[in-house]
């Protein structure tokens, strides 16, 4: 393998519950974010556990109710839950690491007469910061791994949402609940455990579909001293298709310092366990480095363009310059244009930021033009 690409970041994905706060509502670019991504997931034809009751909470209350046994505490259970895109909130980091995206459980459970009423609303922040910065990362992997961290926050809620909507343990208990007891959200599987396996499944379908592959790892706490580790992951001629002009590409959870590299083609890993009584996981990303190449080159947009877009945000040329951009994009079909002569009404004031960020390079063509194709979808340019 001639090209061992590094690239480490460690992406944390949590969903948990918490008390009723204050909503704030996402940003333009935040729900631009979602709106692509979703569109993404559900038109994957990768299999994968559905999704398709937690999606629905997005656009309508999903109801589940229930009559409990005879000889339970209460009579009857009725479950009320809808879910909100919020505002990504920086406090919502866990030790020290990366959060691409949270799913967190906001529910009122309350009892009369034997008639136990939970009401949640719930809501999903996804943090641009980590998922629009493709910045040294393969295009190819960073679209997968942006649409694994969605799947993985909406399975927070779709797991617990199954464990609502079918008979077993957690029926039997809420029909038994007093009004002092909490509500058992352990079926949100907050450690993990059947995420993270539906998670690389995912992964690693969609990695086949684009011609690459994907390794997962766990380091369990008995693999090292004291959290620290070094181990064997896999063989470089185990996957002959990448021998000559393959890259990898590291993701982990619960690992800090992490390096990688390989020895008589063998790649070895080592680092840390953050928590140092929980195991760890790491994803390596396979793929050819040529076909990456080709494809990026293929997306990338003239040298001027993103010159004029950097400085029209940062002051130094006029907004006529900068609409003159957008509108040559159009006539090369790069958006959709509702007319032939691009014009303003009211330019959002993120966008200036959006535009600098593709300048330098920390998002990709295919986002900024999304950002374009929005503006002109409500109607904001025309």
């Amino acid at each position: 393998m001639k090209n061992l690409c590094l690239a480490i970041i460690a992406l944390f994905f949590t969903g948990f519950v918490s008390v009723y706060a204050t909503y704030e509502p996402p940003t333009i670019q935040e729900q631009i974010l979602f709106n692509q991504l979703l569109a993404q997931l559900e038109k994957t034809t990768v299999s994968k556990t559905d999704v398709t009751d937690v999606i629905q909470t997005f656009e309508r209350p999903l109801i589940i109710s229930f009559s409990c046994n005879a000889n339970d505490t209460n009579n009857f259970v009725v479950s009320v839950i809808t879910t909100k895109l919020a505002k990504f909130d920086e406090n919502n980091s866990h030790q020290d690491v990366v959060t691409g995206g949270t799913y967190t459980w906001n529910c009122l459970a309350t009892t009369e007469a034997g008639k136990v009423t939970l009401q949640c609303n719930n809501e999903l922040r996804l943090n641009p910061v980590i998922l629009l910065n493709g910045t040294d990362v393969n295009p190819t992997v960073h679209q997968v791994e942006n649409q694994v961290v969605l799947y993985h926050e909406l399975l927070h809620g779709q797991l617990m949402i199954d464990a609502i909507k079918y008979p077993g343990t957690w029926r039997h208990e809420i029909c038994n609940k007093t009004p002092q007891q909490p509500v058992d959200y352990s079926y949100t599987d907050p450690d993990h455990k059947i995420i993270n396996p539906l998670q690389t499944q995912f992964a690693s379908e969609l990695m086949e579909t684009q011609g690459g592959e994907v390794i997962a790892k766990n380091v369990m706490p008995d693999d090292t001293e004291n959290g620290r580790f070094a181990i064997r992951v896999f063989n470089i001629h185990d996957y002959p298709q990448f021998t000559t002009r393959g890259e990898v590409t590291l993701r982990a959870v619960n690992m800090d310092d992490t390096k990688f590299g390989s020895f008589n083609n063998t790649v070895l890993l080592e680092g840390t366990l953050i928590n140092k009584t929980a195991s760890g996981i790491a994803w390596f990303y396979l793929f050819d480095n040529q076909t990456s190449k080709e494809s990026a080159h293929n997306s990338t947009s003239t040298a001027w363009e993103k010159r004029v877009a950097g400085l029209w945000a940062n002051g130094k040329t006029s907004d006529s310059d900068f609409y003159n951009v957008i509108q040559y994009m159009t006539q090369q079909n790069a958006t959709a244009s509702n007319n032939d002569e691009s014009s303003v009404n009211v330019i959002p004031y993120w966008l200036k930021n959006t535009a600098n960020w593709w300048f330098e390079g920390k998002i990709d063509d295919a986002t900024f033009l999304n950002s374009i194709q929005y503006l002109i979808s409500n109607k904001l340019i025309s």
